[in-house]
């Protein structure tokens, strides 16, 4: 079982981090502040960052991270559970939310609920530069980060398996973000009240400056519709 960290009371809120993070960048980034105010609001680290730098490739898969937020909602004994997830984090969500499971709501910040292989070539490339990098400076997170962009290459996607709904699902992303016009292209078809659009923000600002989102992520977990 993976250790986490509790934040705040009321109904459950689990947060999960991006490629090269760890769970006290919430805390680090004010995230945690403002959202224990309205949720009881937890936080780990995915295999192979933070506390957590397991080298077992097996756990590195979508759906092997997926599986790793519902093991903290079992812990917590929790009968419904929201999740934010941020970037690689979102798209563990977004397995999250195509299963059938006590998921309530999710949001992504910066990340489509798209197949990587829709961007193999940048994968690839990335996976790479993290290998290089790894054999040339000796630090094994570099091998792991390579290993984490293999496997999610592996991954399907989730955009035709979750049933799309204004009130469930939020994507948040920048106009700056290089996901940005894929994720328009992916969601143009679904509830266009679901994307929801940062102007003049770029990726990693969707993560570092919550003022940018902090209000309509709030609002939206508090909408019980």
């Amino acid at each position: 079982m993976m250790s986490y960290l509790t934040f705040g009371k009321g109904q459950d809120l689990i947060l999960g981090h991006g490629m090269a993070q760890n769970k006290n960048l919430w805390l680090e980034n004010g995230w945690v502040k403002e959202l224990s105010k309205i949720r009881r609001v937890h936080i780990f680290d995915f295999p192979g960052h933070g506390d957590n730098l397991s080298m077992d490739e097996s756990n590195f898969s979508v759906q092997k991270m997926a599986n790793h937020i519902l093991e903290i909602s079992n812990d917590i004994k929790s009968e419904s559970f929201d999740y934010m997830g941020f970037s690689m984090g979102a798209r563990a969500g977004f397995e999250l939310a195509s299963c059938k499971n006590n998921l309530n709501k999710i949001i992504s910040l910066g990340m489509h609920p798209g197949a990587p292989y829709l961007e193999k070539k940048r994968f690839n490339k990335r996976a790479k530069a993290m290998k290089n990098l790894g054999e040339k400076t000796g630090e094994k997170k570099y091998i792991i980060y390579s290993k984490i962009f293999e496997k999610a290459l592996n991954w399907e996607g989730a955009i035709d398996k979750i049933s799309w709904k204004n009130e469930k699902h939020k994507i948040i992303i920048g106009e700056n973000d290089d996901n940005y016009e894929l994720t328009k292209s992916i969601m143009k078809n679904k509830d266009n009240k679901v994307l929801y659009t940062l102007e003049g923000v770029n990726h990693k600002n969707t993560f570092n400056e919550p003022k940018h989102s902090l209000s309509a992520i709030i609002n939206f977990l508090q909408d019980n519709r």
